[in-house]
């Protein structure tokens, strides 16, 4: 038995008991903080978007990362494969109600995200350099006073996102250009290799930077590609998002499967695209400097919308409004057997509706949204290294082997990436929500105290860790 399949064999049961797990834990909670938070991520979306955009200008000591920065930094993580090659799967797999799932989720998830995200700003660190870090290992510790909680998290986000989400997001970005430029897989990944150690050998600071310019750019272009498909396919477009509906309960028989299985299609492409409860934004979030928490945590709330929302909706429609289902069923099944998804999908319906040479736009686009994503990735990672140890030995060895993975990845079966980044995804999801949950005073305190100076007519409140009932473990915050 060969090492691939091996791997199968353990990670595919592992992936589903998991997941059981998983779904509890990210519904459930998510579900409590909803309520909590009395469904903020809906009645003050306007505010939450006009935060995100409003630091645009904001100019920092050249160290520390501004609110925009730390926004652009997250949805370069969020915005990436998922966006494009995880809406192909979720319809292939799971039949366009899978699409649905992913909307009721992103709802869910967003207060989730400003939970995590705020409690990564009410317990970031100051570090030697002078930059912020924050995210679950810090939390958990300094929040929580267990320390081994945050080691445990701190190696799960690094083998989940350092190692798992770069290597799919590289497998990915390497299947669609081999299939447009018909190339060596090898080449594509000493590029992608080599960019990705341009950029995280360079620093925090340039990649906020990096990306803050370049994600919103790629965002809006990829809307607008999705729209050409749509509009060269508009006769359709009633009927995809009748799709979307009609099978939100029951999935086409071809794919077989009740509603559980769909309801948990849509959650694992849903959370891999927009990350929220992972625990990684929440690390991008806490090394902003922000005058009060509850901004990130209302800013990265609004990321989550953003990236399923909106970016996955639109791919979404694109690729079902190639025809009615049993016109997409010819094009991805053969003899019963799932042949066509993910990129290639796409690749196929942009090639159909606007010509052959998308094929190589989509290429294209999925290279420059998986090597910010892996650059989101990466900076997880080292923050995340650093609360084990602060040794610059240490992150020059995980800068390293970041590279590796992302060479190593070009040339594995995205199907097996999947499986391997889901099933730590899964994990580091359940451990995570529920720290974020036995912290909810704390954040909910910070939450009220933002409300209440907002109320009072203070345009840009100001945190003080007074406004806490327990403020040990809190060390960046004046009384």
């Amino acid at each position: 038995m060969g090492i691939i399949e091996t791997l199968n064999d353990v990670f595919s049961p592992l992936n589903t008991y998991i997941w059981y797990i998983a779904f509890v834990c990210l519904i459930g909670l998510g579900l409590y903080f909803l309520v909590r938070l009395k469904f903020m991520q809906v009645t003050h979306i306007g505010e939450n978007a006009k935060l995100a955009v409003s630091g645009v200008n904001d100019q920092t000591d050249g160290r520390k990362l501004s609110s925009f920065e730390a926004f652009c930094l997250g949805m370069g993580a969020r915005i990436g494969v998922g966006n494009i090659a995880g809406v192909a799967t979720a319809i292939a797999t799971g039949g366009p109600g899978a699409v649905f799932w992913m909307w009721i989720f992103a709802l869910i998830g967003a207060g989730t995200s400003f939970m995590e995200s705020t409690a990564a700003q009410i317990y970031k660190e100051k570090k030697a350099d002078g930059s912020y870090y924050g995210g679950p290992a810090y939390y958990a510790t300094k929040g929580l006073k267990k320390r081994w909680l945050g080691v445990v998290l701190a190696l799960l986000i690094t083998i989940t996102f350092g190692f798992g989400f770069v290597g799919v997001q590289a497998s990915n970005s390497s299947s669609a250009i081999v299939n447009a430029f018909n190339i060596d897989s090898h080449l594509v990944g000493i590029v992608i290799a080599m960019g990705t150690a341009l950029v995280i050998f360079s620093g925090t600071k340039l990649i906020g930077k990096f990306s803050a310019k370049v994600v919103p750019a790629m965002a809006v272009l990829w809307i607008i590609f999705t729209l050409a498909i749509i509009g060269a396919n508009i006769g359709n477009v009633g009927n995809a998002f009748a799709m979307i509906f009609q099978y939100a309960f029951t999935a086409p028989s071809l794919i077989g499967g009740g509603i559980g299985f769909i309801i948990m299609t849509g959650l694992k492409r849903g959370v891999f695209s927009n990350e929220a409860g992972l625990g990684s934004v929440a690390n991008l979030a806490g090394t902003a400097d922000t005058s009060h928490p509850v901004k990130q945590g209302l800013i990265q709330s609004f990321g989550v919308i953003v990236d399923t929302i909106i970016v996955c909706t639109f791919t979404a429609i694109a690729v079902l409004s190639f025809g009615d289902w049993s016109t997409i069923a010819d094009a991805i099944y053969e003899d019963g057997a799932l042949v066509l998804k993910a990129a290639p999908l796409v690749q196929m319906v942009a090639t159909s509706a606007l010509g052959s040479w998308t094929a190589t736009l989509i290429a294209i686009f999925l290279f420059i949204f998986a090597f910010t994503s892996m650059i989101g990735y990466y900076t997880m990672s080292e923050a995340n290294l650093r609360f084990v140890k602060d040794n610059n030995t240490v992150i020059f060895v995980m800068r390293i082997a970041v590279v590796l993975v992302a060479f190593g990845s070009c040339l594995i079966d995205t199907s097996l990436m999947d499986l391997i980044s889901d099933t730590f995804m899964a994990a580091m999801g359940a451990v995570n929500v529920v720290v974020v949950f036995l912290l909810a005073k704390p954040i909910m305190e910070a939450y009220k105290d933002y409300r209440q100076q907002k109320k009072d007519g203070v345009e840009e409140p100001a945190f003080h860790k007074s406004a806490l009932s327990d403020s040990s473990g809190v060390t960046e915050w004046e009384e």
